[in-house]
């Protein structure tokens, strides 16, 4: 066996390189298309702090009476999105979580779902369990 040039070795880096894109980029996609939209929404609330700024109060639901999710969440203000992104841990069961008023003194406002992901809340407990 010949040892190889500094071509052949490039190429085979790259090779490499576009393999593990690929590999990571079908990961995301499939992450990504599974589907949870139906078990998690945004809802609008009634809520008397909310009702004086003429807007209602924007919270995140879980609907699915078995699964937990990690969802991450977008925030928009007079139709700019902000740097607010931020995490919720949605176990089956509990009351819907608040964000915010959809109509602020300044403007208004409103969320988009930027992820949904189904998580094994038992090992997602043990992993926080171990770590501390």
């Amino acid at each position: 066996m010949t040892p190889l040039n500094n071509m052949q070795a490039l190429a085979i880096i790259n090779l490499l390189l576009a393999s593990l894109l690929a590999f990571c980029q079908i990961a995301i996609a499939e992450e990504i298309t599974e589907d949870h939209t139906h078990h998690v929404n945004l809802v609008e609330l009634e809520d008397a702090d909310c009702a004086q700024k003429d807007g209602k109060l924007v919270a995140l639901m879980n609907s699915d009476a078995e699964t937990t999710f990690e969802v991450w969440v977008d925030r928009w203000f007079m139709n700019v999105q902000t740097a607010d992104h931020t995490k919720h841990v949605l176990p089956p069961g509990h009351a819907p979580v608040p964000l915010g008023c959809s109509s602020t003194r300044a403007g208004d406002q409103h969320w988009t779902l930027y992820s949904i992901k189904a998580i094994d809340r038992q090992a997602d407990m043990q992993n926080h369990l171990r770590i501390q």
